[in-house]
């Protein structure tokens, strides 16, 4: 009988070769070893792809042999893993979760994973890039976030709110199974942003307080606004606290105090998390002999050593990794 994939109208793959299905799986997802546990049987395997610009749906099933699979390189994106049927053993960092009916698992970037997936294992998953979750989120904190989102690896689809948001999921799936329906895909997808949305609020990670306070927060001061806005719109000016205060119109202990009530960190905290995240941004798309110097200085590090230290603390890895494509 003929196997019906989820994402039926995208599938990139149908094999009984598990070297192919594992090939085609690191393209989308991320390198990693792929191998029978124990050594009879034959794999049968389904691989689909919808995208939808900064989100992607990536369906695999599995069956006929229990497959171990072990990730070579870091993740750099954020993945949400729904499990559709059977059982997948998940090892996050130091987490260990069980993905089934009621759990899944969110993997965040700079993890190293292996998964355990059951014969008759059907999962999704939710691939969202870092880069866009990362300034969604900036977006509904309204400013910059010092450092990268960790979601915590169990996702509990008993609690209301993942589970309405793993529904959603699975709605549109099924709509993306419809030729006729309201879902699309592409860049400019509004499903992404509503995705992206639920994850960070149906999901707790180490922003979900700040952006708990944000949303009960009242609204920010008009002289706070306006030294976010001069920072956000050039960063790499001089930027101490006392020329903020000036430009707010209010005292430097003032100023510290709307900044840690109305943004949880002090105003110099803010200011190296945006020239971190501009200095990110450039070292990634650096053309041909720009060095990792030459971004320092463009947004304000006169220390490069110092910007290294920085940099690696917040990113995990030297900007020199970044500049080579690494990271």
């Amino acid at each position: 009988m003929r196997r019906v994939a989820t994402l039926e109208r995208f599938v990139v793959l149908r094999t009984s070769d598990i070297e192919a299905f594992r090939a085609n799986v690191a393209q989308l997802l991320t390198p990693h070893k792929l191998a029978r546990v124990g050594s009879s049987g034959v794999v049968h395997a389904d691989l689909s792809m919808a995208d939808l610009g900064p989100v992607r749906l990536i369906h695999g099933r599995n069956t006929g042999v229990e497959l171990r699979a072990e990730l070579t390189e870091q993740v750099s994106y954020y993945d949400v893993n729904l499990a559709l049927s059977g059982v997948n053993l998940l090892t996050a960092g130091d987490e260990e979760v069980v993905l089934g009916e009621r759990t899944a698992g969110v993997i965040s970037p700079r993890m190293l994973a292996t998964m355990r997936l059951s014969d008759g294992y059907s999962q999704l998953h939710v691939r969202i890039e870092r880069h866009a979750l990362e300034r969604h989120l900036e977006e509904l904190l309204g400013s910059e976030v010092p450092g990268p989102i960790r979601f915590r690896a169990a996702m509990d689809l008993t609690r209301p709110a993942a589970a309405s948001w793993s529904q959603a999921v699975r709605l549109l799936v099924r709509d993306l199974d419809t030729p006729d329906g309201l879902a699309t895909t592409g860049e400019h997808n509004p499903w992404s942003r509503f995705l992206m949305t639920g994850l960070l609020l149906a999901q707790p990670h180490n922003y979900s307080e700040q952006l708990e306070q944000h949303r009960l927060a009242p609204r920010r001061p008009a002289a706070l606004k306006h030294v976010i806005d001069l920072i956000d719109q050039d960063p790499a000016a001089e930027l101490t606290v006392e020329r903020l205060a000036l430009a707010a119109g209010m005292t430097p202990r003032s100023l510290q105090r709307q900044f840690k009530e109305y943004v949880g960190i002090p105003p110099r905290e803010y200011v190296l998390g945006v020239r971190l995240s501009r200095a990110h941004h450039d070292l990634g798309h650096a053309g041909p002999g720009v060095t990792v110097a030459d971004v320092a200085l463009r947004w304000g590090f006169a220390h490069v050593p110092r910007f290294a230290g920085a940099y690696k603390q917040r990113y995990g890895v030297s900007p020199s990794a970044t500049l080579r494509g690494r990271a």
